[in-house]
């Protein structure tokens, strides 16, 4: 092995292969490595291969032929800068999830000076990437068999997929993320006087759940539960950056889904962003706003589609079947997630209020519009979890464990208003979480009081570094707070 290294270093020989191919499987590898939530279907690995491996390699064949006759310097600076060209964009894609061309250009000149310099070193620098390239293949190889290989289905067969309902009406559940309820919002931490948004749903028809929370602290983690009707405890702690296949069971086949299309619902989901979509799930809504070729390749959750004018067209274009809308808007949304320089808790309070302020407006005109449209549809307004206003970023209230009560309620204290008939009254005062949502929207439907199920409505952090790490209980089943280790 040492002779053929040292061999490979003092030949004259160029590969393509060392520079058309190791950046971007050593790019790949890095990607899915630490975000294979965000990139694990087929579509995005084959558009990936194809520009980052087999684009390059095509036009490193082809640059051989023309340099074939070309002096060894010419060829030693083309290798040794598009080696270092190649590395610089596949790392930025993979790493910013985006073009940096300030920086990517910058870069490129720097390399073509160093390279007429130092070019004929470049060979160095191949293996160090192929070093890079087999721990990276070893690190994602590891990976895969921890975590996906050996991953076990929590969601286990749901006891209401096989309810039949009595009554139909359309039903519209609009998510606002972050929504905060009245308890979140009239502590020290908020300080907000909602009153005025209240009172205007109140006079709409609508009933309000204020101690209502999120069962987990996240969009994916909270709403696998809501469309499952079943914890998941962040997969027993195998927890990455993301619950593994969230997406899937959010926009996939769930039970809750299921449990609608088995009673004759079409089912429609209309979003605002494509956060729900970045890994390319199967769809089994049977109508969605957003198509295949407005999705991304590469993770970019932003496309701020004309959500309110795509519901109206929905219900404009719905047939005579009943039907269930899941309107997914991401405001207020939370604090940031990260930290940074000039983060804090006051800051973040104050964008939030802002954009609290702003959405309450948008609330309003969609169920003004809907209850013109559908007097009898059942419309449900319930935030997915929190918006963590008391800490400065999202990220912090995984990293330590905290008994304070603010905190519990600025991670799950979730809007959840109601506007239905008054025999929907019963059913309503049951729902304490996310968990227990739609098993008693069925149970109303079903015209049945007796649950079919038993709900856990506990909610549960994890904390995911430190001596202290683990999941725990913010909040028993009867909503009370508690700081307890599972």
């Amino acid at each position: 092995m040492k002779d053929k290294i040292i061999s490979y270093l003092n030949n004259n020989k160029h590969y393509w292969w060392t520079v058309g191919l190791l950046p971007g499987m050593y790019a790949i590898t890095y990607l899915y490595t630490n975000n294979y939530t965000l990139v694990n279907s087929w579509t995005q690995l084959l558009y990936l291969v194809l520009s980052m491996i087999i684009a390059p390699s095509a036009l490193m064949i082809l640059m051989s032929f023309v340099l074939k006759n070309k002096s060894d310097r010419i060829k030693n600076v083309f290798y040794s800068s598009s080696l270092i060209i190649l590395t610089a964009i596949s790392l930025s894609l993979v790493i910013y999830l985006g073009w940096r061309w300030k920086a990517l250009i910058l870069v490129a000149i720097i390399a073509i000076i160093v390279s007429w310099f130092l070019g004929k070193h470049y060979k160095k620098g191949v293996l160090i990437l192929f070093l890079m390239c087999l721990l990276g293949i070893l690190q994602l190889s590891f990976y895969l068999f921890t975590s996906i290989y050996t991953y076990e289905n929590w969601i286990k067969e749901s006891p209401f997929v096989n309810i039949e309902f009595q009554i139909k009406p359309n039903i519209y559940y609009i998510q606002p993320d972050g929504y905060a309820n009245k308890p979140s919002l009239t502590n020290d931490n908020y300080h907000f006087d909602n009153s005025r948004f209240y009172s205007d749903m109140i006079s709409k028809g609508f009933n309000f759940n204020h101690q209502y929370r999120s069962n987990y602290p996240s969009t994916l983690t909270s709403n696998a539960t809501l469309f499952t009707g079943q914890h998941h405890f962040y997969d027993s702690e195998n927890f990455n950056n993301e619950l593994f296949n969230a997406r899937q069971i959010i926009m996939g086949k769930n039970p809750v889904l299921e449990t609608f299309k088995e009673n004759g619902y079409r089912t429609t989901a209309i979003l605002q962003h494509r956060y729900l979509l970045l890994n390319h799930p199967d769809i089994y809504y049977d109508r969605i706003n957003i198509n295949e070729n407005e999705l991304s390749i590469l993770p970019d959750y932003q496309l701020d589609k004309d959500y309110f004018n795509d519901l109206k067209l929905a219900i404009s274009t719905a047939d005579n079947k009943p039907q269930f809308y899941f309107i997914e808007i991401l405001e207020p949304g939370h604090i940031t997630g990260v930290k940074a320089k000039n983060t804090s808790a006051i800051k973040e309070r104050n964008q939030y209020i802002d954009n609290l302020k702003s959405i309450n407006t948008t609330l309003q005109d969609i169920v003004d519009y809907i209850t013109s449209q559908d007097p009898e549809g059942i419309i449900i307004m319930a935030a997915d979890h929190g918006g963590f206003v008391g800490y400065n970023y999202t990220g912090e209230s995984y990293s330590y464990l905290t008994d304070d009560i603010a905190l519990h309620q600025a991670i799950f204290g979730a809007l959840l208003t109601i506007k239905a008939p008054a025999e929907f009254q019963s059913h309503q005062k049951k729902i304490k979480s996310s968990i227990s949502l739609f098993p008693n929207l069925f149970n109303y439907l079903s015209q049945d009081s007796i649950s079919k199920n038993k709900l856990d409505n506990s909610s549960y952090q994890l904390i995911k570094s430190g001596t202290q790490s683990g999941i725990y209980r913010y909040y028993d089943e009867n909503g009370i707070p508690v700081t307890e280790k599972l």
